[in-house]
């Protein structure tokens, strides 16, 4: 699965990470590798969801 995300770095030094396919989808972290993880556990937490909705 290939996923476009962008990273960038607010004022505070935190780096925030956003999923541009899943509107809603992001994280923050101290660090840039910290922000993907975390953002990784959120769109799993999302397509679960997602799954949860659709299913009969």
């Amino acid at each position: 699965m290939r996923l476009e995300v962008i990273v960038e770095q607010n004022e505070a030094g935190e780096f925030q990470a956003k999923a541009v396919e899943y509107p809603g989808v992001n994280a923050t972290g101290r660090t840039e590798k910290e922000a993907l993880v975390r953002l990784l556990d959120a769109l799993e937490l999302h397509l679960k969801q997602a799954r949860k909705e659709t299913s009969p």
